[in-house]
């Protein structure tokens, strides 16, 4: 199995302590995918609750959102758990002058992420760190990769 990586992921994840072999190729949908299954399988990783937060009224954010429903399994994996969310921007290494200006809070976010759920059929995954996010990532990928080549 060969994952691809957008080339766009600043810091990508390694998948090292696997056997699959990795590749960086433009995604035009998602962060990562299966090579041979780039229209089956789309993974979108958030690292943190301020970048959600950042990309959650973004119409560009939207599009992706709409494009990932035409797929036959979408997942949003997430870096970090419901817990941050919702306290966010507490938590988030936000300066502490800026943070009253945040306009987007945790309960909005969680709004958001249901209504993404229920929408577009995506699934979302909330994990406490990247080493966890990765490892799901991984089993998925491992999973779709098996269901769809098991003939």
């Amino acid at each position: 199995m060969n994952i691809i990586i957008d080339t766009r992921e600043k810091f990508p994840w390694s998948f090292d302590k696997t056997s699959a072999s990795t590749v960086v190729r433009k995604l035009d949908t998602g962060d990562y995918a299966i090579e041979g299954l780039e229209d089956v399988l789309c993974i979108e990783r958030k690292m943190s609750v301020a970048e959600i937060a950042n990309n959650i009224t973004a119409e560009r954010f939207e599009r992706e959102l709409k494009r990932m429903a035409e797929f036959k399994y979408k997942f949003l994996i997430l870096e970090f758990d419901y817990r941050d969310i919702d306290v966010f921007p507490e938590g988030a290494n936000i300066p502490k002058h800026m943070k009253s200006k945040v306009r987007v809070k945790g309960p909005f976010i969680i709004k958001c992420l249901t209504r993404m759920a229920i929408k577009y059929g995506i699934h979302v995954i909330p994990c406490t760190r990247a080493a966890y996010a990765e490892h799901i990532a991984y089993s998925i990928m491992k999973e779709v990769y098996a269901e769809e080549f098991k003939n």
